[in-house]
């Protein structure tokens, strides 16, 4: 058994030993299918073809792969009369598994009998006629039909079964019975031959039993004009006619002989003609079915490629995806190092409100991956930091006031890396957290008031806030009240 996803051999273990995938489930649904395809083996040994092929279905849908199933299933259609559905099951086989296949051995011992395949082609279309002919009320023609198709073809199941229903309709149930028998020669556990041969028995026993009278009437009626032809005993003589009568003259003799040259030339063109016709129309068939699988070959070469693009195209575009991170101008990258550098330019101008402003602008949260960016970020951070917590806290109010609450806190939260003592920071940042819904942190920096900040004007408020937890205080109304 090998690994679906990386192809080695696997092991007794759950996981792959190349690639780590987890197989377990795979390794359940790779034994049950073989478990189907032995049951299919043993049943198809039994000429339990139904069984079989139901059992071989469900191992090639649990594991498509599985060639032997495949293989035999084909077979076993191939022994149903199912031609069609054989070449199709050899054909996918042959496209899972092109080397060491028996399905090639299969095709080719059908191929080198010339004109085996268009024949068996044609009995199918034949069958569809006489299926056609049944529907339409045409019996007759059916019943003709369908035994031109099982002389053809004298392993078709289908055939049988409906020329068993077409025989039973007309009451002929003896030649049902017939029918049925010899399909279930080929599939001995057929469900529906056998519930066919169960209900002809019955009626036959039945009828046998209680009305022996319509029974002699139907088995006469099916002798046709044989029973009304005058009962001969075993001393009646039978002499056939002679009806020879020799030439009397000479111009009877011409006539003879001329008749018999264009007897002749009618048998050459009604039977030797033909023959070469079929032989040609043999050979056509032949180019087609070789030109048919050489087309289902490469369409499915060329599904697996278009698979290969897609796959190719969804990596190209999570790739660009990736790279616009580190070069589109838009970027929270770009930007960041954007007004990074420019808080730089702004603190070498002396431009310190200005450089607040734009190191401000710079997403903390975000992983750039640069221990020089950082270090560059700390120092102008820490230089400037006054200006900092006093940009940061006027934004935060600002946000606050505009009912933005994340900004709001993003910006309490920057005036108090940069400033720990500015109380009023704290305050807001609690209300701002408490009016975004966020109660746990809400308290925690009201407790962090009660805790650091003993003596400020936000004491009172802040130690009440910490200890409720159902308060809900909108920010517009602790701003009015607090100014």
């Amino acid at each position: 058994m090998i690994c679906f996803n990386c192809g080695n051999v696997l092991t007794n273990s759950d996981y792959c030993s190349h690639c780590g995938m987890d197989v377990s489930i795979y390794k359940k649904i790779v034994k049950l299918s073989n478990t189907y395809y032995n049951m299919g083996l043993t049943k198809a040994l039994n000429r339990d073809l139904s069984g079989a092929a139901d059992a071989l279905r469900r191992s090639v849908k649990l594991n498509k792969r599985n060639t032997d199933a495949r293989n035999l299933l084909g077979l076993v259609y191939f022994e149903m009369g199912e031609t069609v559905q054989a070449f199709s099951e050899w054909v996918m086989s042959m496209n899972l598994q092109p080397d060491n296949n028996a399905a090639d051995k299969y095709m080719a011992a059908i191929q080198a009998d010339k004109g085996k395949i268009d024949e068996l082609n044609h009995t199918i279309k034949k069958f569809n006629i006489a299926l056609e002919y049944a529907k339409d009320g045409t019996d007759d023609m059916a019943i003709i039909q369908l035994k031109k198709v099982l002389n053809q073809n004298p392993n078709l199941i289908k055939g049988y079964q409906l020329l068993a229903v077409l025989y039973m309709k007309h009451g002929e149930y003896e030649r049902a019975r017939k029918a049925t028998k010899k399909a279930l020669k080929i599939d001995k556990c057929n469900p529906l031959c056998v519930r066919y041969l169960r209900e002809i028995t019955n009626y036959l026993e039945d009828e046998k039993k209680n009305n022996p009278e319509r029974r002699r009437k139907r088995r006469m009626d099916l002798r046709g004009t044989m029973i009304d032809r005058p009962y001969l005993s075993g001393d009646d003589v039978i002499i056939p006619k002679n009806n020879f009568k020799e030439a009397t003259s000479s111009a009877q003799s011409i006539i003879h002989i001329v008749m018999g040259v264009l007897l002749g030339a009618a048998l050459v063109f009604f039977i030797v003609t033909p023959a070469r016709v079929s032989t040609v129309s043999d050979q056509i068939s032949q180019v087609k079915v070789d030109y048919n699988q050489k087309i289902a070959i490469k369409d499915s070469s060329i599904s697996e490629l278009q698979k290969s693009v897609d796959t190719l195209t969804a990596e190209k575009e999570d790739l660009a995806a990736r790279l616009g991170e580190y070069t589109d101008t838009d970027n929270t990258l770009s930007k960041n190092y954007t007004q990074l550098l420019s808080a730089v330019a702004s603190y070498l101008k002396s431009d310190y409100d200005a450089s607040a402003k734009s190191i401000l602008k710079v997403d903390t949260s975000l992983e750039m991956n640069s221990s020089a960016f950082t270090e560059v970020y700390n120092t102008l951070n820490s230089k400037i930091a006054s200006r900092v917590a006093e940009t940061s806290y006027d934004a935060g109010m600002e946000a606050l006031n505009k009912k933005d609450y994340s900004a709001a806190i993003t910006n309490f939260l920057k005036a108090i890396e940069a400033d720990s003592n500015n109380d009023d920071a704290y305050y807001y940042l609690a209300w701002s957290y408490k009016n975004n819904g966020d109660e746990k942190n809400a308290k925690k920096y009201f407790k962090e008031i009660v805790d650091k900040f003993p003596n400020s004007k936000n004491y009172t408020t802040a130690k009440t806030q910490a200890g409720v937890d159902d308060t809900t205080t909108s920010s517009d109304e602790t701003t009015t009240s607090e100014e």
